[in-house]
């Protein structure tokens, strides 16, 4: 009687085991992509052999790539433990076996599994292979955690359910037929044509070079304004954006202490002036005076030769426009009480309507130009609107940029010369160089960086 029930037993307990593993052949069968296969391998498997933790591992290319873990859709792939389950799963004795794992089937990697048995409490794996063609195409990492161990058993029973993964792993990673299979003869054929193409167009098309490099307006031919003397601005007359003549005050000195100096050269002149005149009346009759006449009249040439320059620097306290124009300055109030030095710039003096154009080319892009093709500009302030310029000058030296970035000056005139544009501005340049084969125009940079970073 007692064998009789347990015959039942172990028949109900088999009966059960098999039915888990139809429904659960029956569930990824049904599966119509990827994502879901791979969720059902992950986290469905729990009902037929229990486990703590499942990886899916694609085992087809260079090295594995995790797929998934069981309950943890957004797993990140580039986390130390992903790393260490990469580790020893491309370390795994024979991968296209089934096998129960250990510390002892790694000899090369015992830290790492040390590592993660200490994290798990004790771990026993069961490596899973799916196969497709006799291919090992995936494989699944089954963990059990405190202690709890995987025996051979378990492996049997679980080996079965790996087949039924592959069967469905097949059904949607491996999808043929002859309709499939044309159209991949198809695409393959079109694929390889339109490779022939692009390779004869890297060789046979050829295209202007073309360089974008930053811009700005600048005034053609502006006046620089400098201080006449040494001394300190009283005030700066000229107003930014308001248009000066040829001859207008733009700017006035402190006149207290050049007329001071200039008052006391006269006085110093009238003095001398009537000490010679005395001693020439004296010299009639004092034979003395005679001699000091000759150094009165030197005393008095050098008095008057600093009249003259103390007259000068009177004349020139009022700072006057040399040409007509737009003055070019900040603030002219920050001028008030500050002393300059002679040939001091204190402002310039263009011509809004008459412009040209400041060229900033990278030194990676200086190439050959075509000076002849006009260049393409483009204003930040008006991007729907591109103006047409022709270079005339590109410096042979570098210098830095206003961003510091070494780069060749360049610069260029406007075809349209009744341009009226604002000072400033700033924009992108399109320059064109001589024609190139499509490759070397695509590859330039690239192949200059490779260069640069192999040293060859």
């Amino acid at each position: 009687m007692l064998a009789q029930e347990t015959t039942s037993h172990v028949s109900a307990e088999a009966f059960g085991t098999l039915a888990k593993l139809q429904q659960l052949t029956m569930e990824a069968g049904l599966s119509t992509n990827a994502k879901q296969l791979v969720f059902r391998i992950l986290n469905r498997s729990i009902i037929y052999c229990r486990y703590d933790r499942a990886a899916l591992w694609n085992l087809t290319g260079t090295s594995p790539r995790l797929l998934g873990v069981s309950g943890n859709m957004n797993v990140d792939k580039q986390s130390p433990l992903v790393d260490e389950w990469r580790a020893l799963v491309s370390a795994i004795p024979h991968r296209s076996a089934a096998a129960v794992l250990s510390g002892n089937s790694f000899e090369r990697h015992r830290s790492t599994w040390a590592g993660l048995s200490t994290k798990t409490n004790g771990l026993s794996v069961t490596w899973l292979p799916i196969k497709v063609d006799d291919r090992t195409v995936a494989g699944i990492w089954l963990e059990r955690w405190n202690k709890g161990r995987f025996t051979d058993a378990d492996r049997a029973q679980l080996e079965p359910l790996a087949l039924a993964y592959a069967i469905a792993w097949r059904g949607v990673f491996c999808k043929r037929g002859p309709r499939r299979a044309l159209t991949n003869s198809r695409k393959r054929l079109i694929g390889a044509l339109l490779l022939v193409i692009f390779v004869l167009a890297l060789c046979f098309v050829r295209l202007p070079l073309r360089i974008v490099a930053p811009c700005e307006v600048i005034p053609e031919d502006p006046v620089a304004v400098a201080a006449p003397l040494n001394g300190v601005i009283d005030e700066v007359l000229a107003r930014p954006g308001r248009w000066v003549d040829a001859g207008e005050i733009v700017a006035v000195y402190d006149k207290r202490i050049a007329l001071e100096e200039m008052n006391v050269a006269k006085e110093q002149v009238r003095i001398i002036e009537s000490e010679l005149q005395r001693s020439r009346v004296q010299a009639f009759d004092d034979p003395t005076a005679r001699s000091a006449i000759a150094l009165l009249e030197n005393r008095l040439e050098q008095e008057k030769i600093r009249l003259r320059v103390a007259a000068y620097r009177v004349d020139k306290l009022e700072v006057v426009a040399p040409a007509a124009g737009t003055p070019m300055l900040d603030d002219p109030h920050e001028w008030r009480g500050r002393p300059v030095q002679i040939g001091q710039r204190l402002m310039m003096i263009a011509d809004p309507r008459r412009t040209k154009l400041r060229i900033w080319l990278p030194v990676s892009d200086n190439i050959e130009f075509n000076k002849e093709r006009p260049i393409s500009v483009v204003l930040a302030s008006d991007p729907r609107t591109s103006r047409s310029a022709q270079l005339r000058y590109v410096a042979n030296h570098s210098e830095s940029n206003k961003g510091g970035t070494p780069s060749f000056r360049a610069q260029a005139e406007w075809l349209d010369r009744q341009l009226d544009l604002k000072l400033g501005l700033q924009g992108t340049a399109v320059l064109y160089g001589e024609k190139a084969s499509l490759g070397y125009w695509l590859l330039r940079r690239p192949l200059s960086a490779v260069r640069g970073y192999l040293g060859v």
